[in-house]
């Protein structure tokens, strides 16, 4: 591999110094002219290439470029997102009685009234958490070939909360088997856009989604969310919280005022329309 000449190391230097003074000087300025607009954007997308170039010249590791795209992920996980909603709420309590085929993404809510912390969310448009269920054939088809990975997930977490002090019936869903392979895509971006507060990404009342891993052999401190609900087993041998119930209270009171819930349906499809 050859070296890059002193001299053009000395011009890059150079040029994006002049970039730099040239912004600084538009920034200073109340208006900035038409021209010097089209001269910095014109000077900034030049020596972005040429660093380009360098950078794929002295890199020890190609980077080339994705060559085949379906478009913006956001924009399709977006789209998903809106047929989502349009899915029915049914309680989980009867989502869970009869077993179904599918994989894909669901959102839980609550609708009740003796969690005082969760009920600013009751009977708003915002999940207290959302998931995703990995097909059991990574390229299937069809919803059987998917498997009922909604169903076991949807399952699992409504036996997890049965075994807590709370209520089944406090509890609706919302569940639809996408096309394989996009529902991590869909999930990530209902997670950024709802933010719920059981999902770790927010690190205010994680943990429903933790299995019984030895809590004596590991050290494990109990997750928030056992903390707020106990009666997990695995979880109760564990001595320690990792923040006490009076922090997590806190922390949901703040990450509401934060993020105040969507109130219904029509509120929901014009911050999704503007996001």
């Amino acid at each position: 591999m050859g070296k890059t000449p002193p001299t053009r190391l000395k011009k890059l230097t150079k040029e994006i110094e002049s970039l730099t003074d040239l912004l600084s000087n538009m920034e200073e300025e109340e208006e900035t002219g038409a021209a010097s607009k089209r001269r910095f954007v014109k000077s900034a997308g030049d020596l972005i290439l040429e660093l380009s170039r360098q950078r794929e010249r002295l890199s020890p590791v190609r980077f080339g470029s994705i060559d085949v795209t379906l478009g913006n992920p956001k924009s399709i996980a977006k789209f998903f997102t809106f047929n989502f909603i349009n899915q029915p709420r049914k309680p989980l309590e009867e989502v869970v009685g009869e077993r179904f085929y599918g994989a894909g993404v669901y959102a839980i809510y609550y609708v009740g009234r003796d969690v005082e912390a969760y009920r600013p969310l009751s009977k708003t448009e915002t999940p207290i958490y959302v998931g995703k269920a990995d097909p059991a054939e990574a390229y299937a088809e069809t919803t059987e070939e998917q498997g009922d990975a909604l169903y076991k997930r949807l399952k699992e977490h409504a036996r997890n909360i049965e075994k807590t002090n709370l209520s089944l019936e406090d509890f609706t869903c919302r569940h639809v088997a996408i096309q394989s392979g996009m529902q991590a895509a869909v999930e990530h971006f209902m997670i950024s856009f709802f933010k719920p507060i059981w999902n770790k990404e927010m690190k205010v009342c994680f943990g429903i989604g933790k299995h019984g891993d030895s809590a004596k052999t590991r050290g494990n401190k109990r997750s928030p969310w056992d903390t707020m609900h106990p009666g997990r087993k695995w979880a109760e041998d564990t001595s320690e919280d990792q923040k006490s119930r009076e922090r997590v209270e806190g922390e949901i009171r703040f990450h509401f005022d934060a993020n105040p819930p969507i109130p219904d349906l029509d509120s929901l499809r014009r911050s999704l329309s503007l996001g």
